[in-house]
């Protein structure tokens, strides 16, 4: 019955996607050329147009990682990445899980306001700080803290663009993030399965550690710099004025309708004209020879253009109308159905589609049942922003992540990514589908 509605190009679709996860997890050619070859052939074979590719990519997207890419060098070379490290090392009381759950706890809480291809760009120069301070690999931690900027996007509604159209659909205020109709609602969902997700990933990766992750390395670290002496305090200054203007514009923009990518731009702008006022022309031929990400930005978009066919073909659609006929009526049944679908959506297609998608789908269903549109809703946001994370792919912040790993020679393949990232989300995933049952479900 499911395979009679899907059409030829859908089926190319799902065939595409299918290629593109299973030669990711062989690891043997290089993400970029593997995403560019799929974008070509759906293309080629008319799934998608070329006007219809080009308006697929989130070309402000690409902006933000490309202008924060450069930026982020910026900050590495200042030497602001290891003051805030040498911060977190310092409160952390020389205990390493305090480390590595203060790191990914303070990605996870900066994101609810900022948006999470920025937090990761953000933060990764102190995990690289912290795990040579410590002496760890920094995959672990890397991934946390993606996993931690991912999950909190959703707290309130200006955190994530599916918080932000969820709110436009159904005209919810900021408050109805925290509380909805006198009950907890996004808020308390995310950060509370956030927080223990966090607790057990750092605690499991710690345990992993144990024999090189000492106490000692920590005390170390807090005593003085690892590295580079004495740092150029005027070029810090530099570094934190311009990044706190980055951070007001990026949580102002829907207040001063600007684009995301206006923000980075602004901010490389700055510190460039800065650095050569004061003739450090090093440092900006060195931020705009590495903070340039071609590989990223070519994977990325790929990604954007199979999502958009994705969508253009309702394959979401007809799978969720599909397996809601056999829950309309059961409340627990249907919420769940709508909260998995969502998770396994969302591991694989970007979350933006899938939001679309799903409130006609949500709206639809409140008509025939009765049932609190904006209830089912929470269902389905839940599921798309914690689904995200089981796979790197879901998201372009652990997309992120994953590349910039890679630049510093830490290899990380799909399987690799999920398996510190399946623990992670299996608590978060789970312990929101609790609190949401036995707030609007069972009560």
């Amino acid at each position: 019955m499911l395979c009679n509605m899907i059409t030829l190009d859908a089926f190319i679709v799902l065939a595409s996607l299918t290629i593109l996860i299973a030669l990711l997890i062989w690891n043997k050619i290089e993400r970029h050329w593997i995403g560019l070859a799929i974008a070509v052939v759906l293309v080629v074979t008319g799934v998608v147009s070329p006007s219809e590719a080009i308006k697929y990519v989130n070309w402000d997207v690409l902006g933000l990682i490309l202008g924060v890419g450069i930026f982020t060098v910026y900050l590495e070379r200042s030497g602001l990445a290891t003051l805030a490290a040498r911060y977190i090392l310092k409160h952390s009381k020389g205990s390493p899980y305090t480390t590595v759950f203060l790191l990914s706890l303070l990605a996870g809480l900066v994101s609810i306001f900022m948006e999470n291809v920025s937090v990761v760009l953000l933060f990764y120069p102190v995990v690289f700080t912290i795990s040579r301070s410590i002496e760890i690999d920094p995959r672990t931690p890397m991934i946390l803290m993606a996993l931690s900027a991912n999950i909190a996007g959703s707290a309130t509604m200006i955190g994530d663009p599916p918080a932000l159209i969820t709110a436009g659909a159904f005209n919810l205020s900021f408050t109805d993030f925290i509380f909805y109709k006198g009950e907890p609602s996004m808020f308390f969902f995310t950060l509370a399965s956030m927080i223990v997700a966090i607790a057990l990933s750092a605690y499991l990766s710690v345990k992993r550690n144990a024999r090189i992750m000492s106490s000692r390395g920590v005390d170390r670290a807090v005593l003085g710099y690892d590295s580079q002496g004495s740092l150029d305090e005027m070029f810090v200054w530099e570094a934190a004025f311009f990044l706190s203007i980055k951070i007001i514009l990026l949580s102002l923009r829907n207040i001063l309708s600007i684009p995301l990518s206006f923000s980075a731009f602004i901010a490389v702008s700055g510190i460039t004209i800065a650095r050569l006022i004061h003739r450090d022309r090093g440092s900006v031929k060195e931020a705009f020879r590495h903070g340039f990400e071609w590989r990223l930005l070519i994977f990325l978009a790929s990604l954007f253009i199979l999502s958009g066919a994705f969508e253009k073909h309702g394959i979401a659609k007809i799978l969720a109308e599909y397996l809601v006929k056999e829950f309309s009526y059961n409340i627990f049944g249907l919420t769940s159905v709508i909260m998995w679908l969502c998770v396994a959506l969302s591991s694989v297609i970007d979350n933006v589609p899938i939001t679309l998608t799903m409130i006609p789908i949500v709206k639809t269903m409140s008509s025939i049942t009765s049932h609190d549109p904006v209830i089912l809703m929470w269902a389905a946001l839940i599921g798309i922003t914690l689904g995200g994370n089981f796979t790197y792919i879901g998201a372009s912040a652990n997309v992120t992540a994953v590349r910039m790993l890679e630049k510093n020679g830490y290899k990380i393949g799909f399987l690799d990514f999920m398996k510190v990232s399946i623990i992670y989300n299996a608590t978060s995933v789970l312990l929101a589908w609790l609190l949401y049952s036995l707030i609007y479900i069972v009560a």
